[in-house]
């Protein structure tokens, strides 16, 4: 870790930082984690890291980490290709034989909301246009047996072109060009979100419709035509994850990373078509909760602070910045 180096990837590393603020998708995505998550959970912090963190590193604290972190414990190597087994072992001998280092630091991964009760946060962009939306809670790990059921639910709410919340928003609307949710599943719980852009003209609007879908949703369930259409659509997508050396490589890593059992992506199409709609309806119940999101808007406060007041989902902070 030449010191040159470590200064050089940290300008850069910053100027990346710096590049996510002005970016108004990248500061919303930062800021809704930053105010899902509490302090003590690390995916409050965004991935790349915060200027204050990286600025803080030097070369002895990243040597450090390295050689507490990175040992054999642990660790997994994963070659697909046309290639022998033989071949592979003897270059791991050459290239991986002298690698040593003892169990790594035990980790503990805390995921607790921020706070609870609905809440609304608005990041301040005077003059913005366009509203950022996220609207979002502390969702489940990798690992959680409700993993299909929830696909089929997420799909259904906004995991597709056909979701409830494209035709919604989208098509009847015309609020924005595409809305989505997702589960971003980790090996702790990771987040639940809906994502969107609108004009700042709508932004309370389209707030108040999407959490109408998912309330509904909730409420009385998908019917059976939604839950064939999203296991169908699933189960036909799936191979398209699989079509080169380098997926199959991502998905054999999962099964290393989040400890799922072999046979997970082998029999994955058919636990997709296993799920019944009582399933993926129970699931989102068990998972999601409409008086605990938080609603995130980086956009112009002046003109969207009153309308999500009105509202009356919950209170609204405005911030000038994360």
């Amino acid at each position: 870790f030449p010191t040159e180096e470590v200064d050089r990837l940290r300008s850069q590393r910053l100027a990346a930082i710096q590049q996510r603020r002005n970016d108004p998708g990248s500061l919303a995505d930062d800021a809704s984690v930053h105010f899902i998550y509490s302090h003590s959970s690390p995916y409050h912090r965004p991935l790349a890291g915060t200027q204050a963190s990286v600025e803080m590193k030097g070369r002895e604290d990243i040597l450090a980490f390295v050689q507490a972190n990175y040992t054999p414990s642990g660790s997994a190597m994963v070659v697909v290709g046309d290639v022998q087994k033989s071949e592979i072992e003897a270059m791991a001998r050459d290239h991986f034989g002298g690698w040593e280092g003892g169990p790594r630091p035990a980790m503990t991964l805390v995921a607790k909301p921020r706070s609870s009760g609905g809440r609304v946060v608005i990041v301040d962009r005077p003059g913005a246009v366009q509203s950022e939306i996220r609207i979002g809670q502390v969702g489940v790990g990798r690992s959680t047996p409700d993993f299909f059921p929830l696909k089929i639910f997420n799909t259904v709410l906004g995991g597709a072109f056909t979701s409830r919340l494209m035709l919604n928003l989208r098509e009847e609307r015309g609020y924005t060009y595409g809305v989505r949710s997702r589960f971003s599943h980790r090996r702790g719980a990771g987040p639940f979100k809906i994502s969107m852009a609108v004009a700042t003209e709508v932004t309370a609007p389209a707030v108040e419709a999407a959490l109408g879908e998912l309330k509904g949703l909730l409420e009385s369930g998908p019917d059976e035509s939604e839950v064939d259409r999203a296991r169908d659509y699933i189960a036909g997508t799936f191979p398209l994850h699989l079509e080169t050396t380098g997926q199959v490589a991502a998905r054999i890593t999962e099964l290393q990373v989040y400890g799922l059992p072999d046979d997970f992506f082998g029999t994955y199409r058919d636990r997709i078509r296993g799920v019944s709609t009582a399933e993926a309806h129970d699931a989102g119940r068990r998972i999601l909760n409409p008086e605990e999101l938080t609603v995130l808007v980086a956009g112009d406060a002046e003109a969207v602070e009153k309308p999500l007041k009105d509202l009356g989902f919950g209170p609204v902070e405005v911030v000038s910045e994360v």
